[in-house]
């Protein structure tokens, strides 16, 4: 897994194998039983930049996301 920090682009797979892009709140960090990555779309991290306030997300599981634009990423 790429390095992921606040602010990277990534592509987050859900259960039914959809995709969706996020952008991230941080690094990995320990969920309750596996590893997550906080995330928020794109129009609440641009909001929360005008509004100069923190975004506000949801975390996914580290393992359903890859660091890069969903044209750059083909998740497995």
């Amino acid at each position: 897994m790429a390095d992921i920090e606040q602010g990277t682009r990534l592509v987050a797979r859900a259960a039914d194998g959809t995709t969706r892009e996020l952008r991230a709140l941080g690094g990995v960090i320990a969920g309750g039983d596996f590893a997550v990555v906080w995330g928020c779309s794109e129009r609440e991290w641009d909001a929360a930049e005008a509004e100069g306030r923190e975004p506000e997300g949801i975390p996914w599981p580290a393992e359903d996301v890859e660091a890069g634009e969903a044209a750059d990423v083909a998740l497995a």
